[in-house]
């Protein structure tokens, strides 16, 4: 079975942090791992979505990226009566006491057209199909810290789904090893 990487915007948007490490060579490895993330959306390993890719806010790390990953770009929005289903059963009822029917409807409608989480989540079961058999990653930088989302966050969503998730150094020091060499080295002054 075939096993991709469906990637959330923050890890996207984290992904430089990921190299910092390296304070001699940053923008050579920073350089290297960009080429490496672009093979992988190009050869179908790692998946960006429309919603992702829409959240995307540019900078110069990110203009250059978005130009380059726009035509890999996967379409989610079919799934959209999924997201309404997972709307359904993920609410946070402690964020929404003392909301009228009406205004909880209105900030979860809000929600949805923002946010690109649960077409994440819907993508990656739709990839788990018998059909399709592909075996989804989704790659997050959530925790299970609570915070003040409307919607329970990815990884408590993805526990409850079945969906494997993990953060961007588990996939460039895990899932990637084989690929990736990285050394440090230590200079003396």
């Amino acid at each position: 079975m075939k096993t991709v990487l469906v990637v959330d915007t923050n890890s996207i948007l984290d992904f430089n942090k990921f190299y910092m490490f390296d304070k001699f060579n940053e923008n050579e490895v920073h350089s290297k791992l960009t080429r490496f993330l672009l093979s992988k959306i190009k050869s179908d390993e790692i998946i960006i979505i429309d919603k992702v890719y829409a959240e995307i806010y540019t900078n110069i790390y990110t203009e250059k990226l978005k130009k380059v990953i726009e035509p890999f770009v996967v379409n989610a929005l079919f799934l959209f009566p999924q997201v309404q289903e997972l709307i359904k059963n993920n609410q946070r009822k402690d964020i929404l006491i003392g909301y009228s029917k009406e205004e909880i409807e209105n900030l979860l409608r809000k929600y949805e057209d923002k946010h690109a989480d649960l077409y994440l989540i819907a993508y990656c079961k739709y990839l788990k199909q018998e059909h399709i058999g592909i075996n989804p990653i989704l790659i997050t930088e959530e925790t299970f810290k609570k915070d003040e989302k409307l919607i329970e966050k990815i990884p408590t969503i993805c526990k409850k789904e079945k969906i494997e998730f993990q953060n961007v150094p588990h996939a460039l020091f895990e899932i990637y090893k084989n690929e990736l060499k990285f050394k440090l080295e230590v200079k003396n002054k």
